[in-house]
């Protein structure tokens, strides 16, 4: 774990977009979702579309089981999942600060939510959920990002890809 903590703060503070990375984020959003996607900070977004790329991966493996899946809403669900941190996004620094503090304080610094970067970190999913409300997804598509940081299990298996991304990434 604490190597894979290493590697994200690699991705964090080495992260720049490519042109690939650009067509396929064209590929998967529309304009709305591109405005709030370009709110969030850059490795924010590589970690989205990386995220998104593994979900892509891991239902080809299994497509059997999941074919009544809409392959391009997994994919826009992966890439908006964290969407809820562009409400105000935290900087590298931020970010491992807060993830420091709560491994140290095994999580009771949830109870300051209302300092802005604790709320962001811990509520992101709702927020993204709130911004993304009056667009017209589906509730299994709602669910995905309200839930993506969810330890139960459900019964929503392009949630359950999405997790196994975002958890590898």
């Amino acid at each position: 774990m604490r190597f894979y903590r290493i590697k994200q703060f690699w991705w964090a503070i080495s992260s720049y977009f490519k042109d690939i990375d650009n067509e396929y984020i064209d590929r998967y959003l529309d304009d709305h979702e591109k405005l709030l996607f370009d709110k969030l900070k850059i490795g924010d977004k590589h970690h989205c579309v990386r995220v998104s790329k593994d979900s892509l991966e891991i239902y080809e493996k299994l497509l059997a089981k999941v074919e009544h899946i809409d392959k391009d809403q997994l994919a826009k669900a992966a890439l908006l999942h964290d969407i809820g941190k562009a409400e105000r996004p935290l900087n590298f620094i931020e970010k491992s600060v807060v993830v420091i503090l709560h491994k140290i304080t095994k999580g009771k610094i949830r109870r300051y939510e209302n300092i802005k970067i604790l709320d962001i970190y811990y509520n992101h999913p709702k927020k993204g959920v709130d911004m993304l409300l009056h667009y017209g997804y589906s509730e299994e598509f709602l669910q995905v990002i309200r839930l993506h940081h969810s330890k139960k299990v459900i019964d929503n298996p392009m949630l359950n890809i999405v997790i196994e991304s975002d958890n590898k990434n």
